[in-house]
């Protein structure tokens, strides 16, 4: 607030006058960004304010909720950010942007946040107790999702959100899991992909398969994983490099990440099981134009490393 009415003659004079109360220091600062912000306009004809803003009922809505809960205001009252902790003490932000007075909202939540703006009777208080019982809602599933990041290796996303649903886990060399978590219901059964060559993850989608009622909702995912694959899921920070090799490299690039994403085409031939990036493996399939050949958006041709047959989707946009 400072910084934007830093060049007001007088400012601090003034901001520094005693009130009789809350509502009088509001409409006094309202009234000064108003007035600060119509000499602005006066002194360019060229610069037209994209959005209107009522400051002073932004200000009151912002007392309303807690100065202590504001993050973060623009230079115009037109984008602001609040904090709130939750039970667990994780920190969350409601972002709000003003458009035509109208806010819009956006959070880090897995889902989106059901919202609805009323124009003459909704306030932003009650948008943001709303915010505040979302994160409530979700303290099960961003649990879930912290002992899985903490219990084994997550290849998948490098640094997650808590707006993230999935994992990629490494298994075993050259094989990895893509894990998508309901946020509604973490701890039950979650929908699984295998990523690698068929050779190599066959003996594993086969032992989930045949032990999944061994999978129990009241323990953590990547403790009822190793139950049912009968293994200790690999830790990054523990693993011994020299023994066995897990980090997953592409073989056309030869780099672990691309886009912040692993290699997770493989190779079916069991004597090869080199991996790809998605992208790496479709713009090298389609530069064959002699050896490749295209059924829809997918195409086929032969592996880089042993010539053998390999197909591949497009990358996702």
């Amino acid at each position: 607030m400072v910084g934007y009415l830093g060049n007001e003659k007088g400012f601090e004079e003034k901001i520094l006058q005693g009130f009789n109360s809350v509502e009088e220091l509001i409409d006094k600062l309202g009234n000064l960004i108003k007035d600060h912000h119509k000499r602005n306009l006066l002194c360019s004809n060229t610069e037209k304010p994209s959005v209107a803003t009522n400051y002073s009922k932004v200000l009151a809505e912002i007392d309303a909720i807690g100065w202590e809960k504001l993050s973060s205001v623009n230079h115009d009252f037109t984008e602001l950010k609040l904090k709130m902790y939750d039970s667990l003490n994780h920190q969350h932000i409601l972002n709000v942007k003003f458009n035509n007075n109208v806010p819009e909202f956006f959070t880090e939540y897995p889902r989106n946040v059901n919202i609805e703006w009323q124009e003459d009777t909704s306030t932003l208080s009650e948008m943001y107790s709303l915010f505040c019982q979302e994160a409530e809602h979700y303290q099960d599933f961003w649990k879930a999702m912290e002992e899985l990041d903490a219990g084994c290796w997550v290849l998948e996303p490098e640094n997650p959100s808590r707006r993230d649903t999935y994992r990629k886990i490494s298994i075993a060399p050259n094989v990895s899991l893509k894990i998508e978590v309901d946020p509604n219901h973490p701890y039950v059964f979650p929908s699984i992909t295998w990523l690698g060559s068929e050779t190599a993850v066959s003996k594993f989608r086969e032992q989930i398969l045949d032990r999944i009622e061994v999978w129990d909702n009241d323990l953590p995912i990547n403790t009822n994983l190793e139950r049912l694959l009968e293994i200790s899921l690999p830790l990054k920070q523990t693993l011994d490099m020299g023994t066995e090799n897990y980090e997953v490299t592409c073989c056309i690039c030869y780099s672990e990440r691309l886009n912040g994403e692993v290699p997770s085409r493989t190779c079916d031939n069991p004597n090869c099981g080199q991996s790809f990036h998605i992208f790496c493996l479709y713009e090298w399939l389609r530069s064959l134009i002699q050896t490749t050949r295209k059924q829809g958006n997918k195409v086929f041709g032969e592996c880089p490393y042993c010539e053998q047959p390999i197909s591949c989707n497009p990358p996702a946009s």
